[in-house]
């Protein structure tokens, strides 16, 4: 499964910025997050549905869905979600 081009996530970018200011994660391909050196988060769409791949410890995690055009409540659930997942991968 391929993942999102840029401009389908676009609209995450400030979201993306503020997961970069986080220890240890950096960016390899507009999305694409990593964590150290392992993939952490990317984004995959499928007809008209976005959701995120977010390891959660040393396991990627389930889903995590993120429609297009999210509401900053939708945001900010998925931030605090991946914020959590971060930690564990610290752990």
């Amino acid at each position: 499964m391929g993942h999102c081009r840029p401009e389908e996530i676009e609209d995450l970018k400030s979201l993306l910025d503020e997961i970069l200011n986080w220890d240890k994660i950096q960016e390899k391909g507009f999305g694409k997050l990593y964590l150290k050196s392992k993939g952490f988060l990317h984004f995959h769409s499928k007809e008209r549905r976005r959701w995120a791949d977010v390891r959660d410890g040393i396991n990627w995690g389930s889903e995590l869905e993120l429609p297009f055009n999210a509401t900053a409540t939708q945001k900010k659930k998925f931030l605090q979600e991946v914020k959590k997942r971060y930690s564990k991968c610290l752990s």
